[in-house]
């Protein structure tokens, strides 16, 4: 009987031993080392067209507004990411960090005293049929039109499967007609304002359940 307990603790000892994170009986444990490595052969640019090169900005001018109107202007352009290297696509599964930022949420025109301010609407909507974003109710980064909301935003962008050529992302500037109103105080001229949109890998899933690495 002696012998028939020990050889099942042996045994029991053993198994726990090729256990990772178990402590054996004699006080040892191990755990498993995971080693990997992603590469990618170029880096993501923003563009103008789907095949184009990289921009280093892009301008959404509302043109000649009267002060005053009925209406909410608003002005649209499209931009895409895409890799450099343009014989190979964004792969599918690749977590991307798009970030939407800006100093403040209002189009400015002179300074001290004289300075004027619009609020407008800062949208950049990520093409779902390229991207989902991994919080669904925030597939679209905004920036609100007054200088109290978030001047930051951000999101992650998993790309669909079998990877795309280009991810089309829709900018679109919106004025609300009652900032524009003819009992608001606005200098006659130029009012402007300069965001940044960013992009870049952010994670690539190779193991389910894995988190995002920021």
């Amino acid at each position: 009987m002696k012998k028939v307990l020990l050889g099942l603790l042996a045994l029991s000892a053993a198994l726990m031993a090729e256990s990772a994170g178990v402590t054996e009986v004699n006080g040892e444990n191990q755990i498993d080392i995971a080693t990997k490595a992603f590469i990618v052969d170029s880096g993501l640019i923003i563009t103008e067209t789907p095949d184009g090169g990289a921009i280093q900005s892009v301008e959404l001018d509302h043109g000649t507004i009267i002060k005053g109107t009925q209406t909410s202007p608003s002005i649209t352009k499209d931009i895409y990411i895409r890799k450099s290297n343009t014989t190979t696509s964004i792969p599918g599964g690749a977590i991307l960090n798009v970030t939407l930022k800006s100093p403040h949420n209002d189009l400015a025109s002179g300074d001290g005293m004289n300075r004027s301010k619009i609020p407008h609407t800062l949208t950049a909507s990520i093409d779902r049929s390229s991207a989902t974003a991994q919080n669904n109710s925030n597939q679209n980064l905004i920036l609100a039109g007054n200088a109290q909301d978030s001047t930051l935003k951000t999101n992650y962008y998993i790309v669909n499967d079998g990877g795309v050529n280009s991810i089309k992302v829709t900018l679109n500037s919106t004025i609300a007609a009652n900032d524009l109103s003819n009992d608001k105080v606005l200098n006659e001229g130029t009012h402007s304002n300069t965001s940044t949109l960013s992009v870049k890998y952010s994670k690539i899933p190779t193991i389910p359940g894995e988190t995002v690495k920021k």
